[in-house]
């Protein structure tokens, strides 16, 4: 017993270490892979040329951003490497959960007969994705046919020749990196511990990206938006910016101003359209759409959370309906003394009397109008059954309350 609780235990010591090193490898990854993208961006601001147009691609040579854009491609890549590695040894050698059942000792060994390898579709993607960045010495450049917003009237086309360089798209694809920072991040989150993965285990599921996303939006919901939401809004301005940029000379809206790109963005995604900037460029427009699209996922998110938010926990929802009816009980107990009163000293048949009757039936609607109400709104689990007998007693309630004010106010005769 005591040699295989001291194998257990060096099992899972080992196993713990193997998940703690390819997390921070991964984190370390995605750090050097997105301080690549802040040097991309700087090498486009300062190589983007003041004679920039939509025919002419000339750009002010700087290679050296290029230049470190390799180098910490090349080291986020070793680290991306490297976390594969141990993340598939810590994945093939995991330590069987105490406590198993057959049938968890039965997925186990269909699992292990399903070890995972390092050269996996998901490493060759990942690769595929940090290899493209902006080059040293890249030079190439992409001429599109775009149709001007106008027709000329003198018979000329309206097509013109709009040149943007390899080296700007690659730019734009290097936003991808920011995967990989979210991957990493979320991997520090309570749902993808030691803990949360033997829960997870346990339960036959995966704790993985998107089963943080999930939990978080469940837990944090307005954390999560604005921290999708806002970010957003630069990317996509960025993106803008870069395809709008060549094209100012014809469509005369300044997108040389990198914060009126992000508010046509903000405002496309908000779907108000106040028409002051407009993209012009096929990609440009791509990108409105893009934004339309994940606005009005972001916004009805936004809406379903505020509603969630405004809904009434369970014991907020019984003292709510103990609250209501309560004061509704209360007003149709007041009115029947009153009209017992009425009715004692100006008889059933006078005025007062029968305009009090009409008070107290129309309380008396209201309070069992208001117990439907709850009822169906706040109480939807509850049987038919159930529903009956409760008001089967609360009117006998009613009865007894009405036999009780008869035989008080028989007193004062």
């Amino acid at each position: 017993m005591d040699e295989n609780f001291i194998k257990n235990n060096e099992a899972y010591t080992d196993s713990r270490k193997l998940y703690l090193r390819w997390r921070i490898c991964e984190l370390i990854s995605a750090l050097f892979s997105n301080m690549g993208i802040v040097a991309s961006t700087i090498d486009y601001e300062t190589g983007f040329s003041s004679t920039r147009n939509h025919h002419n691609c000339s750009e002010h040579s700087n290679e050296i951003f290029r230049w470190m854009t390799l180098i910490l491609t090349i080291i986020a890549l070793a680290f991306l490497i490297q976390r594969h590695y141990l993340k598939v040894k810590w994945y093939n050698t995991r330590p069987e959960q105490p406590n198993q059942t057959k049938k968890e000792a039965l997925i186990k060994r269909k699992q292990i007969k399903k070890k995972k390898r390092v050269l996996s579709k998901q490493l060759m993607v990942e690769i595929f994705i940090l290899s493209i960045f902006p080059y040293p010495t890249m030079t190439s450049t992409l001429t599109i046919i775009q149709a001007k917003r106008l027709n000329d009237r003198a018979g000329m086309s309206n097509n013109v020749h709009l040149c943007y360089t390899v080296s700007e798209l690659f730019y734009i694809f290097t936003f991808v990196r920011i995967i990989f920072l979210l991957r990493a991040l979320f991997n520090f989150t309570p749902y993808q511990d030691d803990h949360a993965r033997y829960y997870c285990a346990r339960y036959r599921t995966k704790a993985n990206v998107r089963f943080s996303i999930r939990c978080i939006l469940r837990t944090k919901p307005f954390l999560m938006i604005v921290f999708f939401i806002f970010p957003s809004f630069f990317v996509l301005g960025i993106f803008l910016r870069v395809f709008e940029r060549p094209y100012t000379n014809i469509s005369d809206l300044n997108f040389d101003s990198y914060l009126n790109a992000v508010w046509c963005c903000a405002v496309t995604m908000a779907t108000i359209g106040y028409g002051d900037l407009y993209p012009g460029t096929i990609f440009g427009r791509t990108v409105a759409v893009i934004c339309a699209m994940w606005g009005a996922f972001a916004f009805s998110m936004v809406v379903f959370t505020l509603e969630s938010s405004l809904q009434l926990s369970q014991n907020q929802n019984k003292a709510f309906q103990a609250i209501v009816r309560s004061r509704t009980a209360a007003k149709v107990i007041s009115a029947s003394l009153y009209y017992n009163l009425l009715k004692k000293r100006y008889g059933h048949r006078s005025i007062q009397a029968k305009k009090q009757m009409i008070k107290v039936t129309q309380r008396l609607n209201k309070f069992l109008t208001t117990i439907k109400q709850l009822t169906t709104t706040y109480s939807l689990d509850r049987t038919e059954d159930k529903n009956k007998e409760r008001f089967k007693k609360l009117s006998k309630h009613m009865i007894r309350i009405e036999e009780k004010l008869d035989r008080v106010l028989g007193l004062y005769d």
